[in-house]
């Protein structure tokens, strides 16, 4: 019985050191390869990651495009997409490794012992990993030691109701395979990794082997790391070497560029120290062009980070940077025209007339010029603009109507409050919810939220009144919140049924369309991307009643599956929005009902509006 050592590093494929097909494949032969060793290398799988990609999600890419009304919103090259995008790997290599060069070198008969385990290892990992997706697998005896490169697509085909039905996301993979964060130190990859430990661990003892434990610092180290942590090895023994020679032109030479390399290792080291300990800070700002221009640096220098609700969260160890991409920001310039209409939707809530209107807006140094066309001139603008070409809802007659609307509105809505025994009434807390929402807003305190852009913003014209007056109104009509809960168990119910009518529409369909393709094959000879020929003859042999003479029939099934699962897709989709729009209903009554609707609308704002002061934008989690 032997003790082996268990090395199982992970890499990203935009890391330096995080994976490298052409050299697992030995397009190249780098230094540290035995080119008279490289038969006895294993070749699992060497499929090209775009050929891989198509496989994979073409599918889901033509269901997607197919719901876009918008060009620019269609995925093109799913691939192009994800490499492009920065969110999600193109892919992960694993490097796993029995024993190590001192103890089991290739060519000894513990590496004929470590290779036997690694193709153990090897051959059960994609059953065991369902939602890593293995495009290229090799297992390397030309090396200081036996070793297998895997390299894989994580891809998810659960949860998304919007976006790509099956798509790459290593987070959703290992959720599908049911690894679980229990904590910010112990997330679903770290779990995943120990897994794959414990899986190498029963190998060996399934073979009578032990696990030796040499307490090594790279136990969790990614391929990136363990590989930085190796050059800074080889440069110092080399470095070593070197001095031992003596002093001439040419080793100084050599000692000044080996120190040189050593020094960008040690500073990568450092970074990766850096990222290992540092927490997780939130970062909020109120300028969303001021948001996408830090994220886009971040992207451009490879520093990770997650979006969230109301910003992002990345480590605390980038803040620095982070603080001087904030002052090279420059906010972009509002035309007059669109300052103008801002301050207008500001100020008309808080005016009793029209002529107060121009009296605030005087006060912020606009000039206004009376005349058959009412014209004002924003603050050290060149001319005047005219009401009336901000659009026919912003001339004098219609923001006189628009504030005349807006004080009967809160007329009728104080009378209702004022009744008498009016609190006794279903919808007393609504009402009294509305009117404190209208008061809050004109002191300043939220900020305006149209539903209609290009109109003024006024009390018919603004998201959150919208969302408590349609409250009101389920309220008066006999709802309450017991109702709308039991209401949303039935609708919950229905959209159920109706989701898995049509992910049993999905997979008919995708059945039909792998029939169509395979029977193309066989009897038109097309060359597919997705099924080979001994696939295709699997299907003729399943189904011997489709002949050449009737399998065109099946072209006609296939487009009547499409159209039903198109129907089906749009009824589920219509029952969600039906449940998403009641369940923001209940959420809403039950603030109201608690009185903290409002109350946690200024929360949430002063949030943001405290964002642009130190400290800018961060917030501990």
């Amino acid at each position: 019985m032997g003790a082996y050592s268990i090395s199982f590093t992970l890499g990203k494929a935009s890391s330096e050191h995080g994976g490298n097909i052409q050299h697992n494949n030995r397009k190249f032969t780098a230094p540290n390869v035995d080119p008279e060793k490289e038969k006895d290398n294993i070749y699992y799988k060497t499929q090209d990651i775009r050929e891989a990609y198509h496989n994979l999600f073409d599918e889901a890419v033509e269901e997607y495009n197919k719901k876009q009304t918008r060009p620019c919103r269609k995925i093109k090259n799913y691939f192009e997409h994800i490499n492009e995008g920065k969110r999600e790997e193109i892919f992960y290599e694993t490097v796993v490794q029995f024993g190590n060069f001192d103890d089991s070198p290739c060519g000894s008969e513990r590496g004929e012992e470590v290779k036997q385990l690694l193709d153990e290892y090897m051959k059960e990992f994609q059953e065991r990993n369902p939602n890593l997706y293995v495009f290229n697998a090799v297992l390397h005896m030309d090396e200081a030691s036996p070793h297998i490169h895997i390299d894989f697509i994580p891809y998810y085909t659960k949860g998304r109701v919007n976006g790509l039905s099956k798509g790459v996301s290593m987070k959703a993979a290992l959720a599908e395979q049911g690894f679980k964060t229990n904590s910010k130190n112990f997330n679903c990859l770290v779990s995943w990794e120990a897994s794959e430990r414990k899986a190498m661990e029963v190998i060996l003892n399934r073979r009578g082997h032990n696990r030796e434990d040499m307490n090594a610092t790279y136990k969790h180290m990614s391929v990136e790391e363990y590989k930085i942590r190796k050059d800074e090895q080889n440069i110092r023994k080399h470095l070593k070497k070197v001095l031992e020679v003596g002093s001439t032109d040419k080793v100084e030479n050599t000692v000044r560029n080996l120190n040189i390399k050593l020094k960008s290792a040690n500073q990568k080291i450092n970074k990766l120290e850096k990222e290992k300990v540092s927490p997780h800070k939130s970062f909020f700002y109120s300028d969303s062009e001021k948001q996408a221009f830090i994220q886009n640096k971040m992207e451009e220098s490879s520093i990770p980070f997650v979006e969230t609700e109301n910003g992002f969260d990345a480590q605390e160890c980038y803040v620095e940077q982070i603080r001087k991409w904030e002052h090279e920001y420059i906010s972009p310039e509002k035309s007059n025209r669109k300052k103008l209409m801002e301050d207008i939707d500001r100020l008309i809530v808080t005016c009793d007339d029209i002529n107060e209107l121009y009296k605030k807006l005087e006060e912020l140094k606009y000039k206004i010029r009376f005349g058959k066309y009412i014209s004002v001139k924003p603050p050290l603008a060149e001319r005047y603009i005219r009401l009336k070409s901000l659009g026919e809802d912003y001339n004098e007659r219609s923001l006189q109507n628009a504030i005349q609307f807006r004080i009967k509105f809160e007329q009728d809505l104080k009378e209702k409050i004022e009744q008498p025994n009016a609190e006794h009434f279903p919808n007393y807390n609504a009402l009294t919810t509305i009117r404190f929402y209208t008061v809050t807003f004109k002191k300043g305190y939220l900020p305006y939220r149209k539903i209609h852009k290009f109109k003024p913003f006024t009390w018919t014209n603004d998201e959150e009144l919208d969302k408590l007056l349609l409250l009101n109104k389920k309220i008066s009509e006999g709802e309450t919140i017991e109702s709308m809960k039991k209401e949303f168990e039935i609708k919950e119910l229905d959209y159920k049924e109706k989701d898995k009518a049509a992910d049993e529409a999905l997979k008919k369909y995708q059945r039909l369309v792998r029939g169509k393709e395979a029977f193309s094959v066989l009897y038109e000879g097309k060359e597919s991307k997705f099924i080979s020929r001994e696939q295709a003859e699997k299907f003729r042999e399943a189904f011997p009643h489709i002949t050449e003479d009737n399998y065109i029939e099946l072209f006609a099934f296939t487009d009547q599956a499409k159209r039903d699962c198109d129907v089906a897709k749009s009824i589920a989709q219509e029952a969600e929005q039906e449940l998403r729009s009641l369940g923001g209903a209940i959420a809403i009554a039950e603030q109201v009902d608690a009185g903290t609707y409002v109350q946690e609308l200024v929360s949430k704002e002063n949030i943001h509006r405290n964002a642009d002061h130190l400290p800018n934008g961060v917030f501990q989690l």
